[in-house]
């Protein structure tokens, strides 16, 4: 009977002993962050590269032309191209035309001279200038400011207006397709 009661009493005893528990719980935190920039769109495109701002086109005119004016077509139609903002703080400029001055150039130019160039023959030119006004009062110089010409429902637009003077009813003027690029950048 003492064999049975040890062995109760053993049985009982180790049934109260537990086992010490090896499981740690360990906490923390992940920091999650985000950092914005001011931003534009430009015709409602965010794009900040590679951006269309339209089409100064003089048309189709004889070699014998004195004066011709174009006013910009906007690449999202009318005749201006829109800019809206995170900030009131941008400016909206022509950095630069890709043309020099061509060997033979007709027309009077502008300050900063900008010249469309004879896609056949690059030693020949025409002489332009840009303005911000349609009464040609406001010659756009490189990296300067471009004025806004109207504000619609929080967009900016802006317009470009073209003149080329001083062809001089010339008949040197070589016939063919003349261009340049012009280069805009909205600095922000």
């Amino acid at each position: 009977m003492k064999m049975n009661l040890l062995t109760m009493m053993l049985g009982v005893g180790l049934s109260v002993v537990t086992l010490p528990s090896y499981a740690v719980t360990s906490s923390g935190t992940i920091g999650a962050t985000l950092t914005l920039t001011n931003g534009c769109l430009i015709n409602g495109s965010p794009s900040q590269d590679g951006i269309n701002f339209g089409v100064l086109d003089f048309g189709t005119s004889p070699a014998t032309f004195d004066t011709l004016t174009t006013q910009l077509a906007g690449a999202g139609g009318g005749n201006s191209f829109g800019i809206q903002c995170t900030t009131a703080d941008y400016t909206v400029q022509v950095t630069s035309s890709n043309n020099g001055a061509p060997t033979r150039v007709v027309g009077t130019p502008g300050t900063p001279g900008r010249y469309l160039v004879n896609a056949a023959d690059a030693t020949q030119g025409v002489a332009y200038s840009l303005f911000s006004d349609s009464a040609f009062n406001n010659e756009i110089d490189d990296n300067a400011p471009i004025p806004i010409a109207s504000t619609t429902g929080g967009v900016d637009n802006y317009t470009l207006y073209g003149r080329i003077q001083g062809g001089g009813n010339s008949v040197t003027v070589i016939p063919g397709t003349y261009t340049d690029t012009i280069n805009v950048s909205v600095v922000y």
